[in-house]
């Protein structure tokens, strides 16, 4: 069949003009469909910095009074709202809080009225934590050890505050990363002391104001307690103390020997060396020799530093006195503390204690110090009696005098004077308390004469350990 040319061309239009049309109305709405979708929403950084702004985007243009009207935060926080663009900026009035977690919540609307709520979630950064302090708690240091706080990042927008109980000064030294901060007694701690530590951190904001101070340590140590003497030899006014006694000083702690010149003081001034025993706790002054019949004083000055460095706290001060040329003692220093024959009189000599004690019907009448027989010469031990008394007797095989003798056995022990050379030389008081004879036993210049007249021939010598 054939088709009419002019009735085709009307067909033609009469479809082209519709499906034209139609074909516009299916492109219109394509592109109205982005126009009338919710907006992409998001938040610019999740971890905002103590003063940041909350920045959140909008992919277009909504309603700000909408949003504005809704807007609130978990926890709560006063803030001022702006506009930049297409874009919330939420502005804190107040530095946000220290590692806190945030929720985002509001309502709104497109300028094509398209409803839409959002939620969501930020955080703040943490200050600075401490990983570590020295001294860590409960510890025991020295009365200048630094106290230590090692941070686990450096802000230059915080400090510490310490508060220390009981107080003291000190200089505060912080490393440049502000990871590190020291604290210097500016004076040595008070010893065997507790103390107490409290760190308070704080955020500085930008207009230098301190907000969240938090408590981060909490910490007590002790610091070490001084050293003691516990001990001197001879002791505080001890007399008759022989010619070349050591001093003995004995200490609780181990002591910095180098330094005992700086602390001892003898007075009046004796020249001698030192040792050191017991691991550096017993100080050893062995004196060239002390001057007789002569008052002394030893002082241990405070200061002197143990080698934990704890230092003793106060002076240490004994005195006494030394030897004389008889060689008296006091009561206290006898040679049996009971007469062991209560009637009658008798010489009582101990060769331990290198004394010699006259009784009168068990009281004591004297103490002398004597000398007795050397090592391979010892004196005898035993009871004897006088056997016989001469003010100045000759030796023959020692070729000198020994003026006040009194012989106690048939072997010619006795009990003398120092020994007297033929030319008038006396042999030193130094030897009195130390065994050098041949076997007698020697007394003072004074002394000897004193027991010669005490005794008689008969009276009895009761020699021992």
């Amino acid at each position: 069949m054939e088709i009419n040319p002019e009735l085709y061309q009307k067909i033609k239009n009469w479809f082209l003009i519709p499906g034209f049309i139609l074909i516009l109305l299916l492109a219109g709405y394509a592109g109205a469909i982005p126009f009338f979708r919710q907006p992409d929403i998001s938040v610019s950084k999740k971890i905002l910095g103590l003063e940041d702004p909350l920045v959140i985007s909008f992919s277009r243009s909504v309603v700000h009074h909408k949003i504005e009207s809704t807007f609130s935060l978990d926890p709560k926080a006063v803030g001022n709202i702006s506009w930049r663009g297409k874009d919330l900026v939420f502005t804190p009035v107040e530095p946000w809080e220290p590692g806190k977690n945030y929720g985002i919540n509001f309502k709104g609307m497109t300028q094509a009225t398209v409803g839409f709520s959002f939620e969501d979630k930020f955080s703040t950064e943490a200050l600075p934590g401490i990983e570590r302090h020295t001294p860590e708690a409960g510890a025991l240091v020295g009365t200048g050890s630094p106290i230590e706080f090692f941070l686990d990042k450096g802000d230059e927008n915080f400090h510490l505050d310490f508060k220390i109980t009981p107080s003291f000064n000190y200089n505060l030294l912080i490393d440049q990363e502000r990871k590190y901060f020291q604290i210097n007694p500016v004076e040595p701690l008070v010893q065997d002391t507790n103390y107490q530590i409290i760190a308070y951190e704080t955020y500085l904001s930008k207009d230098k104001k301190d907000w969240y101070p938090l408590e981060i340590a909490n910490f007590q140590f002790k610091t070490l307690p001084p050293p003691e003497i516990q001990k001197m030899i001879p002791g505080d006014k001890t007399s008759d103390v022989a010619e070349f006694e050591p001093i003995k000083a004995y200490f609780s702690k181990p002591m910095k020997v180098l330094d005992w010149q700086n602390f001892i003081e003898i007075t009046p001034s004796v020249k001698g060396q030192v040792q050191w025993e017991d691991e550096e706790k017993t100080l050893i002054f062995k004196p060239f020799r002390w001057a007789q019949d002569t008052n002394y004083t030893v002082k241990i000055k405070k200061g002197w530093q143990a080698n934990d460095n704890s230092s003793l706290n106060k002076d240490f001060l004994v005195s006494f006195h030394s030897f004389n040329s008889s060689g008296m003692v006091g009561k206290l220093s006898a040679a049996s503390q009971e007469a062991k024959i209560k009637e009658g009189k008798y010489v009582d000599i101990n060769l331990s204690k290198q004394l010699l004690t006259i009784f009168a019907d068990g009281t004591n009448m004297g103490n002398y110090r004597v000398s007795s027989g050397k090592k391979g010469m010892s004196t005898p031990t035993g009871t004897f009696n006088v056997l016989m008394k001469q003010k100045k007797r000759w030796s023959k095989e020692y070729h000198l005098f020994m003026p006040y003798w009194m012989q106690f056995t048939r072997a010619g022990h006795g009990i003398h004077e120092l020994p007297e050379w033929p030319n008038g030389y006396k042999e030193g008081a130094n030897h009195l308390g130390t065994p050098v004879s041949h076997g007698c036993v020697r007394l003072g210049v004074g002394a000897a004469k004193t027991v010669y007249g005490f005794v008689d021939v008969g009276t009895p010598v009761y020699i021992h350990y």
